[in-house]
């Protein structure tokens, strides 16, 4: 045999581990491909029910006419939410302040010229600035938030 053969020979058994390779590495990919897909139709079944039990035990709770309920194993309720500002024209609502609320101008307009939002809920809060003065903002009350926890 020379030396020619020899490699051949060697040559031909790689090749064929990597034919073996390949096939079982596809072999993997497609289970995984299948598994995945089996996986993400149990997730998104699971999701359904999830979204199911929360809205049954918000209907339950409602039912209480009672706004938390803490069994031993967790609690529910409705949290009171901060009503929401609503600016209509933000252009409109910084030149308001500029003549309405001068000495606020600092705290309530950002150099950018855009509203601190943060800050005008800040100072409605304390009381420094009534809303009514403002023809260009109002306070839109937001619906009780449902929260719970399972603890156990």
């Amino acid at each position: 045999m020379n030396n020619s053969d020899i490699y051949k020979e060697s040559i031909g058994k790689l090749l064929k581990e990597t034919d073996d390779i390949v096939f079982e590495i596809r072999s993997l990919r497609r289970d995984n491909q299948k598994a995945t897909a089996e996986n993400d139709k149990k997730i998104a079944e699971l999701q359904e029910k999830l979204l199911e039990t929360e809205a049954t035990m918000e209907k339950t709770l409602i039912e209480s006419k009672e706004d938390a309920i803490k069994p031993k194993c967790g609690w529910a309720h409705f949290r009171a939410m901060k009503d929401k500002i609503v600016i209509e024209d933000e252009k409109k609502t910084i030149e308001e302040f500029k003549v309405k609320l001068p000495s606020f101008v600092e705290k309530l307009i950002k150099i950018t010229e855009s509203i601190r939002k943060n800050n005008l809920n800040k100072l409605l809060e304390a009381g420094e600035i009534r809303i009514e003065i403002l023809e260009t903002v109002t306070r839109e009350p937001q619906k009780k938030k449902f929260e719970y926890k399972f603890t156990k």
